[in-house]
């Protein structure tokens, strides 16, 4: 077993960064334990849970949630349930954060859309074996609104503002820029998927987005401002 997570963390370098990450969150916690980002570090914790649930489902067959006989080994289901915390967590971030009522009803309706992407998407993929590919692309794009749409309420300057929530709505951005694109060329085109490297290329996105979460943490001289309302 030593020799698998050995293997595991050898492929999956960034996993530590997890670690990294909510270590430095917790340290910081008193800065913004009353802001809108109180929870934040629940999140790096399910986060790093789930990938550990999903080594162990991958690996040893006590843990396989998905007995078809096709795919025994598959643990998607747990990265699907996954990416509905994640979506409906950071929406809910960026319509606290926007002071202007204009900007926040875009997030309410693009959540709704990929809420509705999320109960239509298992009519073409199957939940429970398969990555939900269609609503994920869709979380990203509203996601992407959302962190755009903060960006221009805040009018924030990076050189001047010391913003956690900038930071992090960079590395979001990075991030969920092309990670759609990455899934979507694995279901369409796998062999270009493989012939290009995406799987690294993907690693290196989650590096580049924690990266920014730990710059953003290290930044933080004051308390963040936002309230939780």
């Amino acid at each position: 077993m030593s020799q698998t997570i050995l293997e595991f963390l050898k492929n999956n370098y960034y996993f530590l960064l997890y670690f990294a990450v909510l270590a430095i969150a917790l340290l910081r916690y008193r800065r913004y334990f009353d802001s809108v980002l109180k929870y934040f570090p629940i999140l790096i914790g399910y986060t790093i849970l789930t990938e550990a649930l999903g080594f162990l489902i991958a690996n040893f067959e006590e843990f396989q949630i998905n007995y078809s006989e096709e795919y025994p080994y598959s643990n998607n289901a747990i990265y699907n349930i996954y990416d509905l915390v994640f979506f409906f967590y950071f929406y809910s971030i960026f319509y606290k954060a926007i002071k202007a009522r204009k900007l926040k009803s875009p997030i309410k309706y693009g959540a709704i859309i990929y809420a509705i992407a999320t109960v239509l998407n298992p009519f073409f993929e199957n939940w429970i074996v398969f990555p939900q590919t269609y609503a994920s692309a869709v979380g990203s794009a509203v996601l992407i609104m959302s962190i755009l749409l903060y960006f221009i309420d805040s009018k924030y300057r990076m050189e001047k503002n010391n913003n956690l929530l900038v930071w992090i709505g960079i590395g979001l951005l990075i991030f969920n820029l092309f990670f759609p694109l990455i899934m979507l060329t694995a279901l369409y085109n796998a062999e270009f998927y493989r012939e290009f490297h995406l799987r690294q290329v993907h690693h290196v996105l989650i590096v580049a987005m924690y990266g920014c979460f730990i710059t953003g943490f290290l930044q933080l001289k004051g308390n963040f401002s936002f309230k939780d309302t």
